[in-house]
């Protein structure tokens, strides 16, 4: 293979979680730390949610050998379990040996005692259930009655329920609103940034013993964001795959054509060479595009990086869709920044009453300097009908001025994501995706 050709003492972007090799960007070192106080402070149930590939395994590891000793943990392996036989497989993988044939009554006295027992020497136990939507909603509520286990002061039994997103729709039936307001924590894996994807590379590549410059090009970096959509599984095979590709042609730096051979050769690229080309092309246009705009738009000659998260199956767009390099007067270009502004001032306004569990759907994420890509947004004829609800603000990503754009307001992730497929067709070749307001409120610096 190419470990040897690049100097590398293990495979460094294997998919199986190792936890030595943990990236703690993009906000997964901060949830873990939080993770930590919630179980070491018996918060009762948690909730960690994120797409398939963002990084729950990998997370549920880490908390398992960040605890305290004195916390023993339960896994349940199996989320599609009957309401009549979860309390029997939690007290089997305690080791209390419960017999299919004793009823629920006897089976719920042990486990009471057998906790008791536990807290009375110093010690907590957790339960940890991934996959937990494949899990019953009757399921989840068996689970919830375990939560009231508790002593005056302590709860007995905590949960950690680690999940795709489809967890938050089912958690949102009405019938269920119990569990949900048992959760005393919630946590949301976000997709990588453009500067977290080069981020995560290096750090795998230096865990994995190499010492020497720079592998990944800057073109490679962005074609990796773009085709993994910043979701680190994704990220893993695309970045095993195009170095195996530079190996075999003998180049010790890995570039955007690697990277597509990548792409090319992956499950999740389902149009084969349509897909290789048409991203390709997309991506020159719009940088090309960009440069222009904002090249007029500053009236200098700035670098504008372009960070929009273009889809692996997009097809080129039509030329309706891509802006059109032309002059534009000083009153047009001040309009421009009038709205801008006018949208900032009226993010700030939502924030701050904003309830932190809804949902908004994001645009774009650009250098606060290539406001040019902002100004595309909002300047796109769909848009501007609904711009009352588009949101714009400012944060600072590890010491970069960025600038991000949001679509509404929803007070559930399923409307959030319908609100995805809208846009993904009123916005070709851009790639939304839903955030929490709360994560957002921490970015723009809003948050009580």
């Amino acid at each position: 293979m190419y470990y040897d050709f690049f100097g590398l003492s293990q495979a460094p972007f294997r998919i199986t979680p190792d936890t030595q090799l943990f990236y703690s960007g993009g906000d997964r070192g901060d949830i873990l730390a939080a993770l930590v106080h919630a179980v070491s402070s018996g918060e009762g149930i948690t909730k960690v949610v994120g797409e398939v590939g963002s990084g729950k395994t990998m997370l549920c590891r880490m908390l398992e050998v960040s605890l305290p000793g004195a916390v023993e943990i339960v896994y349940l392996v199996n989320p599609s379990i009957a309401p009549e036989h979860i309390l029997h497989a939690i007290a089997f993988e305690m080791g209390l040996g419960a017999g299919s044939d004793e009823n629920r009554y006897e089976v719920l006295k042990r486990l009471q005692e057998h906790l008791l027992a536990k807290h009375m020497n110093g010690r907590q136990v957790v339960v940890f259930i991934e996959e937990a939507q494949s899990m019953p909603l009757e399921t989840l509520e068996e689970i919830r009655l375990l939560s009231n286990l508790e002593t005056q002061k302590h709860k007995l039994l905590q949960v950690v329920l680690f999940g795709q997103p489809e967890l938050d729709v089912k958690l949102a039936a009405p019938h269920v609103r119990q569990i949900k307001e048992r959760i005393t924590n919630g946590f949301y894996l976000s997709p990588l940034g453009p500067h977290e994807v080069r981020d995560y590379l290096d750090l795998r590549l230096h865990l994995a013993g190499y010492q020497g410059p720079d592998v990944f090009s800057s073109d490679a970096v962005r074609a990796f964001s773009r085709a993994s959509r910043g979701v680190m599984r994704r990220l893993n095979i695309l970045a095993d795959k195009a170095m195996l590709a530079a190996y075999a042609q003998g180049e010790r730096m890995v570039t955007a054509r690697h990277v597509r051979l990548a792409l090319f050769d992956s499950e999740f690229s389902s149009r084969g060479k349509t897909v290789v080309r048409s991203a390709g092309l997309l991506t020159h246009l719009a940088d090309a595009a960009n440069s222009c705009a904002a090249a007029i738009f500053h009236r200098s000659s700035i670098n504008v990086r372009h960070v929009m998260r273009l889809t692996t199956d997009s097809v080129v767009a039509p030329v309706e869709a891509v802006p059109v390099c032309a002059q534009k007067t000083d009153e047009t270009a001040k309009a421009h920044v009038d709205v801008t502004l006018e949208r900032l001032e009226a993010t700030l306004r939502w924030l701050s009453s904003a309830d932190p569990d809804h949902y908004s759907v994001q645009l774009l994420q650009a250098e606060a300097d290539a406001s040019a890509s902002v100004d595309r947004i909002l300047s796109a004829g769909e848009v501007r009908k609904h711009l009352e609800q588009i949101y714009v603000y400012r944060s600072d990503i590890r010491g970069n001025p960025m600038l991000s754009v949001l679509y509404g307001s929803y007070d559930n992730y399923a409307a959030a994501s319908e609100a995805v497929r809208d846009m993904e067709s009123m916005l070709p070749g851009y790639q939304p995706y839903v955030r929490t307001v709360r994560r957002v409120m921490a970015e723009a610096g809003t948050s009580s």
